[in-house]
């Protein structure tokens, strides 16, 4: 059953106080773990054989700090693919500010359509944001996008089996989550699109293990960011925050890595 509740818009979930309150979490990777997470994503493809010196699609790029990150680590050329005006500015800005332009293309587009020719990408990436999208639409562009024998890998937000309809419709009203896969649906959907699933790695620990529960100033920056932002905004984000960290340290969602290659 579809869950009741209205979807919170992906964009208000990352408004100016959103990415505020996000930069001050995880910082500019934007992603549980945050530098280390790109790294043991990095290194999980490089395992597997991820080629260098081609191109790899980054699937909602944000920020773009991963993907300045992975043009170095495997020398290739990097296409940025997200929706939102103000990521696909703050990407373009972190790029020419590390002389890497004519490297990295950011593109202006949505996910589920990407605008690119078939078999023109040599790798894909992605991380925590297929949990925003129509999933088997953005699965089936990439699938579309890679050459045959290309490696995709991804992270992204799972759900357990005993995730219940409210907490999806917490995460809908909280988080513009329209919903999780388990690790089995995952697989099944990479599977029906020619996907051959090399690594399945649950990283619920080691996200929980790295997680700082709060900064020396906490109470100094709450106070600054209710004054500019409002007692609702700062109410909202704190919800979201121990929400989420509820569903992780109760065992109903959960954070996977994989990684999986087009079949040739």
């Amino acid at each position: 059953m579809i869950p009741s509740v209205k979807m919170r818009p992906v964009g208000d979930f990352y408004s100016e106080p959103g990415m505020a309150w996000s930069l001050r979490s995880v910082g500019p990777h934007l992603h549980p773990g945050s530098e280390e997470a790109t790294v043991a994503l990095a290194r999980a493809a490089s395992d597997h054989g991820m080629a260098t010196g081609g191109v790899i699609l980054d699937v909602a790029s944000a920020l773009g700090a991963p993907a300045r990150f992975i043009a170095r680590r495997f020398a290739s050329r990097i296409v940025c693919v997200d929706m939102d005006p103000r990521m696909h500015r703050a990407a373009l800005e972190g790029i020419r500010r590390e002389g890497l332009s004519r490297v990295i293309h950011p593109l202006l587009a949505r996910t589920e359509r990407l605008p690119l020719a078939a078999g023109s990408c040599d790798g894909a990436w992605s991380q925590d944001a297929l949990c925003h999208m129509d999933k088997d639409a953005v699965l089936a562009e990439v699938a579309r996008v890679l050459r045959p024998g290309a490696l995709f890998a991804f992270t992204d937000f799972i759900a357990r089996p005993s995730l219940t309809k409210d907490d999806l419709e917490t995460l809908r009203r909280l988080w513009a989550f329209p919903s999780l896969f388990t690790v089995a649906r995952y697989a099944s959907s990479l599977d029906r699109l020619g996907f051959e699933l090399l690594r399945a790695e649950d990283r619920t620990g080691a996200i929980l293990a790295n997680r700082t529960d709060s900064l020396v100033d906490d109470e100094l920056w709450w106070y600054e960011f209710t004054q500019e932002w409002g007692e609702a905004e700062a109410t909202g984000r704190l919800e979201a925050g121990r929400a989420w960290q509820a569903l992780l340290t109760q065992g109903r969602a959960g954070y996977a890595l994989f990684v999986v290659r087009l079949a040739p």
